[in-house]
This record gives structure tokens, sequence and C-alpha cells, in this order.
């Protein structure tokens, strides 16, 4: 292969990650991006002017865009951890693919697109699961490849 799918999937996961923001301001600018005030976002006096600007459900699909948005910026950290973990102990051994990290950067980009179009479409409770199962499917996956790299990095 002509790139580290590994390493691609750090900058892959980082574009993810912006395009919430983005939907954000869409929703909230009714899509004229260009009248966002973007001075200072994080003000508390932004996110007043939204609730009073916009629709209930409006309002709710900004909320959880943003929050989308949050979410994948915590969750960079594990992925990052995951990937140089797995790169260091498959650099080690001298095989690539006993940690099984370029499957885990596949799925893990495939979990987190379903996670994303599932929080920015979902508006009942049921389908908020399907999005919680998606979270802990893709955690509970970069911590099985952090454990394999500590159980190789460990011989």
């Amino acid at each position: 292969m002509p790139f580290n799918v590994p390493l691609l999937t750090i900058a892959l996961y980082y574009v993810l990650a912006q395009y919430p923001h983005g939907h954000a301001v869409w929703v909230a600018t009714h899509g004229n991006v260009a009248g966002h005030d973007n001075r200072n976002p994080q003000a508390s006096s932004v996110q007043a002017n939204f609730k009073r600007s916009l629709t209930e459900r409006e309002y709710a699909a900004w909320e959880r865009a943003e929050s989308c948005h949050r979410n994948h910026l915590e969750n960079m950290p594990l992925l990052v951890a995951a990937v140089f973990a797995g790169l260091l102990a498959e650099n080690q051994i001298g095989s690539r693919g006993e940690v099984g990290l370029t499957a885990f950067c596949v799925g893990w980009m495939a979990i987190r697109v379903l996670y994303t179009a599932n929080y920015l479409t979902t508006e009942t409770q049921g389908w908020s699961y399907v999005r919680s199962g998606l979270y802990f499917a893709g955690t509970l996956w970069a911590m099985s490849v952090l454990g394999r790299a500590a159980w190789v990095l460990g011989s």
C-alpha cells in the first residue's frame, strides 16, 4: 500500500470530527454561513441567541451536532493512542497485522461515520441507543488494540 492506513486514519478522523460543527453552523444560520458571528463562537450569548432564534427542533439539531463534534474531539486521544501503540507493537514484532491495526482503523472510521450520521439525524430515544452501541463498539475495539499492543510489547 502506498500509504500508512493507521496514520492516515488520524487525519481523516480529524476531518470527520469537524463536520458536525460545520453542520451545526449550517443549521443555526439556515444555510447562510456568512452570517455566522465567529468572533467568539463558544460564548454563552451565541448559544442564547440560537435558542431564541431557532425553533425547538432546529435548536435540538444544533445541540446534537455540537455534542457530536465535542464527542469526536474527546475520543481522538483514544484513537491516537491505539494507533501509535499498535504501530509500535507491529514494528517490534516485524509483522504488520498481528495487532489488527489496519482492520481497527477502517472499522473505527466506519463506526464513527455511522455514529455521526445517527447523532445528526436521531430525534427519538430508541435510535439514541444505537448511537450508544456504536460508541461502545468503537471504544471497546480501541481498548482491545491497546491491550494486544501491551501484550506484544510486554513479551
